[in-house]
């Protein structure tokens, strides 16, 4: 799906930005509580942010699903775009 107006652009960026909104991503996963640790689980991004979070910490989990993730979400954004 091509947008072709510029107006359009913010209407593309909020599904983004709701996504890393919902995401682990100041606080990591086992710190969240209540309805926001089962719309983090949910998301998509989250095994590639935590997977992230593991390598800068030195501490390495689940790297390989989260790559696996990572380049399926980039598939599914370049056919979309």
């Amino acid at each position: 799906m091509r947008i072709r107006s510029q107006q359009a652009g913010p209407v593309m960026q909020m599904p983004v930005f709701l996504a890393l909104f919902f995401a682990p991503v100041y606080v990591p996963l086992d710190l969240l509580r209540g309805w926001i640790h089962a719309v983090a689980r949910a998301n998509p991004l989250t095994p590639v942010l935590e997977a992230a979070r593991g390598l800068v910490s030195g501490e390495p989990t689940q790297t390989l699903t989260s790559f696996g993730v990572g380049a399926a979400l980039v598939a599914g954004f370049a056919l979309w775009a």
